[in-house]
């Protein structure tokens, strides 16, 4: 429960972590998820992301950036991460 979960589950510790992300790092993992189609399941991202060196505090802090710019979609189930179509172009 990598992308979405933690989304909704943001705690000061996702504030923490924000203020410690590297804007390149932010642009590979919106990059990575575009190529998977603008979205991400949690079960894809458990594979993927930690494939590419991601951990779930920085993957927290990516989220809530992404979130704070309005490049999340909202969605019904919280299985899934899904960019808006402008962060992937």
């Amino acid at each position: 429960m990598i992308l979405r979960s933690i989304a909704l589950a943001l705690t000061s510790a996702a504030t923490a972590a924000q203020a410690n992300v590297d804007e390149a790092r932010v642009a590979q993992l919106v990059a990575i998820i575009c190529e998977n189609g603008g979205s991400m399941e949690t079960s894809e991202a458990a594979h993927i992301l930690p494939a590419q060196g991601y951990t779930m505090e920085e993957t927290q802090g990516i989220v809530a950036i992404l979130e704070d710019r309005g490049q999340v979609v909202p969605t019904a189930g919280i299985a899934t991460l899904k960019l808006t179509d402008a962060a992937c172009q």
